[in-house]
């Protein structure tokens, strides 16, 4: 599954926690989208041990949700 604009929005809205495509984990604390070349960056406060705690990747780095974060559904 892509990850769109729309669910970046929604993960930041949730607090939800999100994987990148480095492997590490975090939640999204801003999106900053440039118009009209229509381009993303997403600041993601991370757990990572070493370096830094707050990184900005683009959209296309944010893989989904982290496993933790993932809510059962409803019966």
């Amino acid at each position: 599954m892509t990850t769109t604009l729309r669910h970046i929005h929604r993960y930041m809205n949730d607090r939800r926690r999100v994987v990148l495509a480095d492997g590490r984990t975090g939640k999204i604390v801003r999106v900053d989208t440039v118009f009209p070349a229509n381009d993303t960056m997403v600041t993601v406060w991370t757990d990572a041990s070493q370096g830094p705690g707050v990184t900005k990747v683009r959209l296309d780095d944010v893989v989904g949700l982290a496993a933790e974060s993932i809510r059962p559904k409803a019966l």
